[in-house]
């Protein structure tokens, strides 16, 4: 468990190293975090009057030394204290790819991260890797495959197939850990992206149709075989968009919380085994 552990905390900290810091700020791993003061008089405007504007004074210093990077939408201590804390681990990840003497954590740490940056390998590599999980889903031929496969996605992969499927507290009672089941299977952000009819949410669907078919012709399809299975994806994602809640409906607790047996489901979908997801 701690091994597994070890590698997700990699994969995630590599992914938000690559992604997420900002521009302005000079992208390195950190061998240590940076120290900042709880208080610190430098992040005051003694120009701004307290009485009339409080923040300004309070935090108009911080402000002029931290302008918003041109990557982010906002900036804060907060923000920039993550960011300093995801180049830090990249120093962990960094250290444990390179040391010579590490026991098993580290070692799957370090080549975890090691492959995740071996990017001539990768793309070398291209889809191969990919191939045999793909020729699987290709094999399949029928509902009790399909669902069959599905059980083991959800198990081996991130991601939403069809739903979404994890453990959470309890909503009545806190002190118990049980299964829960939630719509999913959208690639789009929400339910209205699929539904909306202005010209706005008709042309990202097309956008979106068009960047699956790519990725399709990428694995290896024929451009006309990617452009069906592309609008196929679209259909199979708006028929599960049209029977998820809204936003609203989602706010709602008494909308979201239906306890049953594991055997209660299967009763009203006759597609689903539950029993195969635990």
């Amino acid at each position: 468990m701690l091994s597994k552990i070890s590698v997700a905390l990699a994969a995630t900290a590599l992914l938000f190293a690559a992604i997420r810091l900002p521009a302005q700020q000079a992208v390195q791993p950190l061998q240590s975090m940076p120290y900042s003061p709880s208080l610190d008089l430098s992040s005051l405007d003694r120009s701004a009057d307290p009485c009339t504007d409080f923040y300004k004074f309070s935090c108009g210093g911080w402000e002029k030394k931290n302008p918003i990077p041109a990557d982010q939408s906002g900036w804060s201590v907060y923000a920039k204290l993550g960011n300093e804390n995801e180049q830090f681990l990249w120093g962990i990840l960094e250290a444990d790819a390179k040391a010579a003497n590490r026991d098993a954590v580290q070692q799957k740490v370090g080549d975890y991260f090691a492959a995740c940056m071996n990017t001539s390998a990768i793309d070398a590599l291209g889809v191969k890797p990919a191939l045999p999980g793909l020729a699987r889903i290709d094999a399949l031929k029928t509902r009790p495959e399909l669902v069959a496969a599905i059980s083991s996605l959800h198990h081996e992969y991130e991601g939403s197939f069809f739903f979404n499927s994890g453990t959470d507290q309890d909503a009545i009672d806190s002190s118990v850990e049980i299964v829960a089941l939630g719509a999913g299977g959208l690639g789009l952000p929400d339910r209205d992206y699929y539904l909306k009819t202005d010209d706005k949410s008709v042309k990202l669907r097309a956008q979106y149709v068009a960047y699956i078919q790519k990725l399709l012709t990428l694995g290896g399809e024929s451009a006309e075989q990617a452009k069906f299975d592309a609008d196929a994806t679209l259909r199979v994602e708006t028929a599960l968009a049209k029977a998820s809640l809204t936003r609203v409906d989602r706010r709602d607790p008494h909308k979201t919380y239906h306890m049953m047996t594991i055997g209660e489901p299967e009763q009203d979908r006759a597609c689903l085994r539950l029993a195969s997801l635990l």
